[in-house]
């Protein structure tokens, strides 16, 4: 048999990921920080959402590069499917030594090492280009009843790794038209499904099993090496800048240009006044109006008909329009109201229809708005 196909995982959220103070490195080793107890509950999550894949699709074996929050990652894994873990140096970087052979089986066989004196973005590319020209071969010789493996390992290297095995040139090319890329979230997994002689990415990143989502994206375009110092600091950074934009967004006051009039559809159709609202010392001088269909019957005191009214105007609903009174009369008194009303086109022919029909006798009187 030979594989077909293959997960690469990035290890969980590390524990300098967090502010100090952190907790003691378990091996030792300055550059091997174990994980948060949060990433602890992404592997958690990982390896849940891995066993619940069909059976023709669970891997068989595991791969992890030798640091401990790659092996802490792909611990619960190995658990929950029975598995063994075989360290494999050509999937990470140099580590001496993590514990004894008889606790994690070592495969060296492969022999791929990282150079010591480190590496540039196109050494890495071409390291992960020689693992897999000897690691497949190798393994489908040794193991040939296994067809799903899964590779723990770091951002740079789970790029590097999908990108070689895709057939591209480097690191930093995307993956279609759309300028796609490799995504490397911490506790992320991708899926390659051999086809001919060629593999194709059947999932990019995927996190939809993390509580939280994506976290720690990182790629090659990174200004800083993923997850060091610099690059948790400047994420704060930038995150405290966005919160301070937000922020300085929600102090700015919004100007008023346009007011929802309320009216429906067919007195919109038939309105054609329509003013700017303007708002000086909070008091509002103009607002919108609406011509409403429709007919009034109007009434005298003793209940006979004498007129009807065809056309209204209406404000705005949901604004409240103050009238200034005039000096010598208050809008309270009755003197007042009366001659602020006598001061409407409406009143003045309603008042002549009175007239009108306590002359005439005339039951029914149209009275018509200008």
């Amino acid at each position: 048999m030979t594989i077909k196909q293959i997960y690469i995982a990035r290890h969980g959220y590390r524990a300098n990921w967090l502010p100090p103070p952190h907790p003691p490195n378990p091996t030792g080793i300055d550059s091997d920080p174990p994980l948060a107890p949060h990433g602890v509950d992404q592997a958690k999550q990982l390896a849940a959402y891995i066993t619940s894949l069909p059976t023709a699709d669970k891997p068989q074996y595991i791969l992890t590069s030798p640091f401990y929050r790659c092996v802490e990652t792909a611990h619960p894994i190995a658990e929950m499917l029975d598995l063994d873990i075989a360290i494999e140096r050509g999937c990470g970087q140099f580590f001496p030594k993590l514990t004894t052979k008889e606790v994690w089986h070592r495969d060296d066989t492969v022999g791929v090492v990282p150079d010591l004196s480190g590496e540039t973005e196109e050494d890495i590319f071409n390291r992960c280009k020689l693992f897999w020209s000897k690691f497949i071969p190798v393994f489908e010789s040794k193991y040939p009843e296994y067809e799903n493996v899964l590779i723990v390992s770091h951002a740079a290297t789970k790029i590097a790794l999908g990108m070689s095995l895709l057939g591209f040139d480097d690191v930093f090319q995307q993956i279609d038209n759309d300028g796609t890329y490799l995504r490397a979230g911490a506790c992320s997994i991708d899926k390659y499904v051999k086809d001919g002689d060629r593999w194709d990415l059947r999932m990019n990143g995927n996190c939809e099993f993390l509580t939280d989502g994506e976290e720690m994206n990182w790629t090659f375009h990174s200004a800083f090496e993923a997850g060091s110092d610099e690059d948790i600091k400047a994420r704060k950074e930038e995150a405290e800048r966005k919160e301070a934009e937000k922020k300085a967004k929600e102090k700015e006051p919004t100007p008023v240009t346009e007011t929802a009039a309320g009216t429906d559809e067919e007195s919109k159709g038939n309105s054609n006044i329509e003013y700017e609202l303007s708002i000086v010392d909070n008091q509002i001088y103009q607002t919108n109006w609406a011509r409403l269909v429709g007919t009034d019957l109007i009434f005298d005191e003793y209940g006979e008909l004498i007129g009807k009214v065809n056309e209204h105007l209406v404000g705005d609903p949901n604004v409240k329009i103050n009238a200034k009174a005039e000096k010598d009369k208050t809008p309270d008194s009755p003197q007042g109201k009366q001659e602020g009303f006598a001061q409407t086109a409406f009143f003045r022919k309603a008042m002549k229809a009175v007239s009108t029909k306590n002359q005439s006798k005339t039951p029914d009187v149209d009275v018509e708005m200008s």
